[in-house]
């Protein structure tokens, strides 16, 4: 096709993509999108100028201007990109412990735009206030998130949900604090964390995960297990008679529509052959 078709962002003279001469012109292609951008000639014979952007970044978001001329006559149109990403599945560890204060964290990446982060201890209650938290971008311009609480030496369960600002589904994780394992009591600590796997056609059921620290494994003593073994099960029936309810009811089907959106995610942050298609 004998035509100029140009796609550009905010200089006309660095463009996203340059077809002229019969042949495109990535000698003049801004270099950041060099080898991401592709015309079909079969759409160019049909008039269909559109362009297709291939491994999509946070940092592509924007307007992208369309202009095409035949040397008789030329046109222009624009149209917008947001690219959106969900990122992981949050994690809360131990960070420090001081006094009898310890500090928890939650951890998260991969988001596009930055994310909300949401505290809450066993009873629902917002304790967002008591927290504070950083956020790293990775030079894909994807953002990681780390929310840190401080808490005292008594037993509850705190939830940090870790969600989109934009309509999007929520992550969620849990972890039990049993107070009679706190370093500064008794030198033992149990965390039980609870996470919301997700399949496709059904809400998998809560996982529960026992964590001791290896490295005290070997001075535990009678007594001390069967505290241990006391604690899971008190804490197996607390969840299941009185926690599962308030899971599904805050996070239950938006946690299926969020497998189908990091899937999408995924295909847009994948191999090569995945693209996405700007139309005028």
């Amino acid at each position: 096709v004998d035509m100029e078709v140009r796609w550009y962002r905010e200089n006309f003279k660095i463009p996203v993509h340059l077809y002229d001469d019969r042949r495109d012109r990535t000698d003049v292609q801004d270099s950041y999108y060099r080898g991401r951008t592709a015309l079909s000639r079969l759409r160019l014979e049909e008039g269909i100028l559109s362009l297709d952007l291939r491994n999509l970044r946070p940092s592509d978001s924007g307007v992208y201007y369309c202009y095409a001329t035949d040397g008789v006559w030329d046109g222009q149109g624009k149209t917008e990109l947001i690219v959106r990403a969900l990122g992981t599945q949050p994690s809360i560890s131990m960070d420090s412990t001081q006094g009898e204060q310890t500090r928890l964290v939650c951890r998260s990446e991969g988001w596009s735009p930055e994310p909300e982060v949401i505290w809450r201890d066993r009873d629902g209650n917002n304790v967002t206030s008591l927290s504070s938290t950083t956020v790293l971008r990775d030079s894909q311009g994807f953002l990681s998130v780390s929310s840190y609480i401080k808490i005292k030496q008594q037993s509850n369960v705190f939830s940090c949900l870790v969600r989109s600002k934009t309509p999007k589904p929520d992550w969620e994780s849990k972890l039990h604090i049993s107070s009679d394992f706190f370093p500064g009591v008794s030198g033992w600590m149990v965390a039980f964390l609870l996470t919301l796997a997700l399949s496709i056609g059904a809400i998998p059921p809560l996982v529960i995960q026992w964590r001791r620290m290896d490295a005290m494994e070997r001075k535990l003593e009678p007594m001390a297990a069967q505290r241990l073994r006391e604690e899971l099960e008190s804490v197996k029936r607390e969840v299941l008679k009185s926690e599962w309810k308030w899971i599904l009811s805050s996070a239950g089907m938006c946690l299926f529509n969020g497998f189908l959106s990091q899937w999408r995610v995924k295909e847009q942050r994948g191999a090569p052959s995945h693209s996405l298609c700007l139309h005028l």
